[in-house]
């Protein structure tokens, strides 16, 4: 875990918002994805984005590289605005942000050995040579614990989990200011899942990268963080320092999702708090705040108005009605 070392963001996301036209019932709605999502990333710093499947998490992310476009909002790169950019500026815009996909199958191209897909971005973004690109390649499988007779293969002739090792590799081949990480450990075993963390670990120390980071394993997200979002059908619902959001959660989801987390520790003691049902569909969101139909604690002004992000301390932010009015969140079972 690192601390912010500059006062200007590496990476800016102001008032995002991603919308899709699907057909439903025979008519064509809308789903908001992403609804008035706001990030600052600072280089060296790693802020995790949390939330169960289907929140939006990966939406946000490809928004940010342009992969899908925002609806609204805006996005800066180092103060360089990615969604005003052309195609031609975008690629340039990429030797500052990477990406990590969560499907390495997806995001590999089947005919590129993983020679190919290492140097193709080094030849793009840099000045080396074919003789410099190829070192350079056998240098960052090193780096991932992958050797040179990995050089040739296709990613058919590689595991999962070494699929998503070349899938990191490329993504900090060119050094970005920005990297973005979406499930970046989730097919790799335990052994090599601590090995990547702290190449990336490392690899921030060194160059100051600002990392976003999106998984679902929350002992992962305590380990590397500085910053944690808490994420639910589309919004931040709450926001803080890592030790603020493991140790003081005070949205009702945060709590709910971090009581179901495993405890290792027997003496570790820690508050249940249970949700009511599943999570609604994204088109039956009603006005007020989305957890309204599953929280224990839901009063009737829950119901008249969607809550925003408001402090409870200088660092911490909550979007919940019931704890900004001061009223202890009681323990359910």
């Amino acid at each position: 875990m690192s601390s912010p070392k500059s006062h200007s963001p590496a990476l800016n996301v102001v008032g995002l918002r991603k919308e899709f036209r699907v057909k439903r019932g025979g008519r064509a709605r809308t789903l908001v994805a992403v609804d008035s999502v706001s990030i600052d990333v600072h280089p060296g710093e790693t802020v995790a984005l949390v939330g169960e499947s289907g929140s939006g998490k990966s939406t946000v992310a490809r928004c940010i590289v342009r992969l899908v476009d925002p609806t609204a909002g805006a996005v800066a790169v180092h103060g360089r605005d990615m969604v005003g950019m052309t195609h031609r500026q975008l690629s340039q815009a990429y030797g500052d942000v990477q990406m990590v996909f969560q499907d390495p199958n997806s995001s590999l191209n089947p005919r590129m050995t993983a020679r190919q897909i290492l140097t193709e971005p080094l030849r793009l973004h840099t000045d080396m040579n074919k003789s410099a690109r190829n070192a350079r390649a056998a240098e960052l499988l090193s780096m991932v614990g992958l050797g040179k007779e990995h050089l040739d293969r296709y990613p058919a002739e590689l595991s999962g989990g070494q699929r998503q090792r070349i899938g990191i590799a490329r993504a900090i081949a060119v050094s970005p200011k920005v990297l973005l990480l979406d499930e970046p450990t989730a097919s790799l075993d335990v052994s090599v899942r601590g090995q990547v963390l702290e190449i990336l670990h490392q690899l921030q120390q060194q160059q100051q990268m600002a990392y976003l980071f999106i998984s679902h394993d929350l002992d992962v997200v305590r380990r590397i963080s500085d910053r944690v979002m808490v994420m639910y059908l589309g919004a931040i619902v709450e926001s803080g320092t890592t030790e603020e959001i493991f140790s003081n959660p005070t949205h009702p989801y945060t709590k709910a999702l971090l009581s179901a987390v495993p405890q290792i520790d027997p003496e570790e003691r820690r508050e249940r708090f249970r949700l009511e049902g599943e999570i609604p569909s994204p088109f039956d969101v009603g006005a007020g705040c989305r957890l309204d139909n599953r929280c224990p604690l839901v009063q009737p002004s829950c119901r008249a108005e969607r809550p925003v992000l408001a402090p409870v301390s200088p660092t911490h932010e909550v979007a919940c009605p019931v704890v900004l009015n001061g009223e202890r969140i009681a323990q359910a079972v």
